[in-house]
């Protein structure tokens, strides 16, 4: 089973943290760890919910090596086509129906069914531009 991962954009820091925890009143915010701890982050500080928008992982790495969250702008070519859009939410949070993570997207540009030679790069997200 793969643990399903979040990062969080805080509002008032206008940062974005590499990985976000749920905790019972607060959100725990991390930065890279650049795999010291086994890619969980460092804890760098505790933020309320109504403070931070929190994205989820689609499992997915881009061509890259950058993992794929809700809210990232990807740019994709898929055979012919090429298109530039943002990531939606993730269709399958505990992925019992095995729905792919970009279907929604694919589909919205007319792509019915995803090609296996698809490349994917994270050109940015909604809060930063890369």
């Amino acid at each position: 089973m793969t643990d399903i991962q979040f990062r969080a954009w805080h509002k008032k820091e206008k940062k974005m943290f590499y990985r976000a925890y749920q905790k019972l009143t607060h959100l725990l915010l991390c930065n890279d760890d650049k795999g010291k701890n086994g890619g969980k982050g460092v804890p760098v500080m505790r933020a309320h919910f109504e403070d931070c928008t929190v994205m989820e992982h689609t499992t997915l790495i881009d061509r890259n090596g950058v993992e794929i969250f809700e809210g990232d702008i990807v740019s994709v070519r898929a055979g012919s086509k090429k298109f530039e859009d943002i990531v939606p939410d993730v269709p399958d949070l505990f992925r019992s129906r095995k729905i792919h993570p970009l279907k929604a997207l694919f589909e919205k540009h007319r792509i019915t069914s995803i090609p296996a030679d698809a490349e994917i790069e994270v050109v940015g997200n909604v809060f930063q531009k890369r």
